[in-house]
């Protein structure tokens, strides 16, 4: 069975660099809850991305007959037939102040025309290389927007939120196309140059001193002109040489391996059934996050270990214990939804003085984006049920999940992956399971623990815990 999801992609924290960043604060929901400190995440190349973004305006305003795609005609559509999305599309840019909109750090888009505009041009192209830490466009253009309460209102609109997976069906079909190739290629602007390739192989060195070279991290073909890649998304989903990763204590059932390439971001303690995720400090809401499953309660004070990836991170997801795959399904859920919180800092006012990006909302996202979710009855009497769940953050990233109900998975077993992008990952383990050297939070500068690489151990392996 393959089960095709859009949503996230990159990790995405802030469209300014001037804009201070705050330390999260948890609000006593969840126990010994500790969680990377956003006051270390490095800030975004503010200059490179600015730039990007004004030549992406000027391609769209040298083009102004151009045709929306369909799936942004559609949208267009239904904000202009629509009163209270035609409140929202227009709301949203008059609520940006003035000093956000116009200077130094300006808001890219002029209103919802310039909007749909932007976001028909976008699918029709890739991301480049060499923009620093590398961003998806839309969520550059849409994070102003996205942080005023009509864009709260409007982001979180189930009919919005269907239409916008249209458009990024639009791009995951370019980006999976023999036509997004030309990005791919050696050269200046390609994924493939000199310069992307040095970064790529930096992130999956993890060892100190270690410098192989892409061709001897990932399987491909250096002879072919695109390296064997069939499209853009073929190269994104490369997979690692089989002695690059290998499976940590594999016929050991105590550890616990990294379920993705990925760094920590949360441990989690004590996660409440159901919980006011939406709150500042966004405490996990076990109930939210498993999409209302009826297994959800046997989750209740769960652990939850979150950890996040990025775009030059290995996209692929593996089976973090073994044992027998109990359900796999998807849960529909926004792509570019802030909490409101993040405008807390000034009640009544419709934009807040920090204005933070997606990066920023991981816990948030993990209950309110569009997830795949997979539970594991795990092999080991003292883990009982294992959760995974793939949490989309913006953009566009196909969820495909290659397991089904009834399946054994060995620990390490591919279980699916994330397409054009990386994102953020849970584990969420029943309450009475013991771990140890569970890993310590990092931030968007730490480096990857390797996927299939060991997370933690189980202390109580004699633990009964509920079925």
């Amino acid at each position: 069975m393959v089960i095709y999801v859009l949503f996230t992609s990159w990790n995405f924290l802030s469209l300014s660099n001037d804009r201070n960043l705050v330390p999260s604060q948890d609000v006593g929901s969840s126990e010994a809850t500790s969680a990377a400190d956003p006051r270390t995440w490095p800030y975004l190349d503010h200059d490179m991305h600015m730039s990007y973004l004004r030549r992406l305006v000027e391609e769209v305003d040298a083009q102004p007959e151009q045709t929306l795609s369909p799936a942004t005609q559609r949208l267009k559509d239904a904000i202009e037939s629509k009163s209270h999305l035609y409140m929202y599309f227009t709301e949203m840019f008059t609520q940006i102040p003035p000093e956000v909109r116009y200077g130094e750090n300006q808001t890219v888009l002029r209103d919802y025309n310039h909007m749909l505009q932007l976001l028909s041009h976008i699918v029709r192209t890739a991301p480049p290389p060499g923009l620093g830490v590398p961003v998806p466009p839309m969520a550059l253009i849409l994070t102003d927007p996205a942080n005023t309460a009509s864009g709260y209102a409007a982001f979180s609109d189930p009919e919005v939120n269907i239409l916008l997976k249209g458009i990024l069906n639009e791009w995951a079909a370019f980006l999976g196309s023999t036509d997004s190739l030309p990005y791919v290629k050696n050269g200046s602007d390609g994924w493939l140059g000199e310069a992307s390739l040095k970064d790529l192989e930096r992130v999956a060195n993890l060892e100190p001193g270690t410098r192989a070279s892409f061709t001897e991290l990932f399987q491909c073909d250096v002879e072919d002109e695109y390296y064997g890649f069939r499209s853009w998304d073929d190269f994104f989903t490369r997979r690692f040489h089989p002695h690059v990763r290998p499976v940590a204590e594999p016929d050991d059932d105590n550890v616990i391996i990294n379920a993705c390439e990925s760094v920590p971001h949360t441990v989690g303690m004590k996660a409440k059934l159901r919980d006011t995720f939406f709150v500042k400090g966004q405490p996990y809401s076990v109930l939210d996050m498993l999409g209302h499953d009826p297994v959800a309660e046997r989750f209740a004070d769960a652990t939850v270990y979150q950890a996040f990836l990025s775009l030059h991170s290995y996209h692929r997801w593996h089976a973090p214990v073994s044992g027998r795959i109990r359900s796999a399904h998807v849960v529909d859920g926004t792509y570019y939804s802030l909490p409101r919180f993040f405008g807390a800092d000034r009640p009544g006012v419709t934009f807040p003085q920090r204005p933070q990006g997606f990066g920023h909302a991981m816990r948030y996202l993990s209950e309110m984006a569009t997830r795949a979710v997979i539970i594991i009855e795990a092999d080991h009497p003292g883990l009982g049920l294992v959760a995974f769940v793939a949490v989309g953050m913006v953009e566009i990233s196909t969820c495909e999940v290659t397991v089904e109900e009834g399946q054994h998975v060995k620990k390490g077993d591919e279980l699916g992956s994330f397409h054009f992008g990386g994102s953020s990952y849970c584990l969420l383990f029943q309450d009475g399971v013991e771990l140890t050297d569970l890993p310590t939070p990092g931030d968007f500068s730490s480096p990857n623990m390797p996927v299939l690489g060991k997370i933690a151990s189980v202390v109580s392996p004699s633990l009964t815990v509920q079925l």
